[in-house]
Parts: structure tokens; C-alpha cells; sequence
């Protein structure tokens, strides 16, 4: 029996009750995330999901293994359209503040899950992010983003190199006359 129907199984929920709770956890997760992004597995171990909980834990990101049919009611409930998820087993990396990092950490975990065959244990479907339904091309280019500091540190460096410019160009002028009249006296000489 595979992690996925074995983990299903010891979650899925028995009872309308169960069922509606269930629901209701997946609706909060929408609404408290700042995207998610949906996820089709294939052969995942125990071991790597809990490896990769605890890599995005620190960026506040969860990933869970969603019952279709009970995540398609809960994503309607939380007025969440335009995503289309097929039937059969499905993922969710929701998303916390650290969105770029989670998504990079993704990457690099879509990389590295391979099944002895050399396929991937996982792919993407699609997304959601800021209120838009994101591609799989587009949760990949979010995955290759810079994250916040690199981006601070490139724009601190635009800033730097734009005031450099800046300073230079006013010292040229004052420069330009001091060369301008060492030359005139030199001639005069």
C-alpha cells in the first residue's frame, strides 16, 4: 500500500461530521494562507513529506495531502474560483509571508523526489497567489524569483551605483573648469 492511500485512508474522513470539519480546516488554510499551490504526488514516502514539513516550517508553509472533492467544496467556500483540480490525490503547499523561499524550497524538493525509475514524485498543477490563479509556468518563475533579501541587497546596490553617478557628474563640472583653466594659465606661461 503506498504512503499516499495508506495516509488517505488513517485521514480521510468516515463521517458527514468528520467530512464537514474537514472541510472547514481546508477552508481556514485558504483563507489564512497567502497562496497555495496545488500538487499532483506520485510514490512519496513518509520520510520525505516529513523532510520537506520540516524545511518549510520556518518560512510558514504547510504541505498537506488533501482529499479532492472535500479541498474543490472547501475552495468554493472560501469564494476561491478558477481552480481546476482533476479527481484522484492531490497536495497543497500553502503558503505563509515566505512565499519565494517556500516556492524555491518546492523546486528544489520536485528536484530531488525521484522514484528509481527517474520520474518525479511530484508535479505542479497550478497556484493561487494575492487573489490570482497562477499557471505552472508561473508558480516555477516564482520559485526562481530573488527572495527578500537578495532583492533589498540588489536595490541597495541600484541606489549606490544611481548616488556614484550622481556625485560623479558634480564633481565633473567643477573638473572640467579647473582643468579647463590650468591649461589657459600653462599657455599664458
Amino acid at each position: 500500500m503506498s504512503f499516499l492511500i495508506y495516509f488517505n485512508y488513517l485521514t480521510m474522513a468516515k463521517s458527514k461530521n468528520d467530512k464537514k470539519k474537514l472541510v472547514k480546516e481546508y477552508e481556514t488554510k485558504i483563507k489564512e494562507a497567502k497562496g497555495f499551490i496545488v500538487l499532483k504526488p506520485n510514490k512519496l514516502t513518509p520520510n520525505e513529506v516529513n523532510e520537506f514539513r520540516k524545511e518549510i516550517y520556518d518560512l510558514g508553509a504547510t504541505f498537506n495531502i488533501v482529499k479532492n472533492t472535500l479541498f474543490k467544496i472547501a475552495l468554493k467556500d472560501a469564494g476561491v474560483e478558477g481552480i481546476e483540480a482533476n479527481d484522484g490525490e492531490y497536495s497543497i503547499l500553502f503558503l505563509g509571508d515566505d512565499y519565494i523561499n517556500a516556492a524555491k524550497s518546492l523546486k528544489k524538493f520536485i528536484e530531488t523526489a525521484k522514484t528509481k525509475e527517474k520520474e518525479d514524485k511530484l508535479s505542479i498543477v497550478t497556484g493561487y497567489l494575492e487573489n490570482s490563479v497562477l499557471t505552472q509556468a508561473q508558480v516555477v518563475d516564482l520559485s526562481e524569483m530573488p527572495d527578500t533579501k537578495t532583492s533589498v541587497a540588489m536595490i541597495l546596490g541600484i541606489l549606490d551605483n544611481a548616488m556614484s553617478s550622481v556625485v560623479n557628474v558634480l564633481e565633473d563640472s567643477p573638473r572640467s573648469i579647473a582643468t579647463i583653466l590650468d591649461l589657459a594659465f600653462k599657455d599664458k606661461q
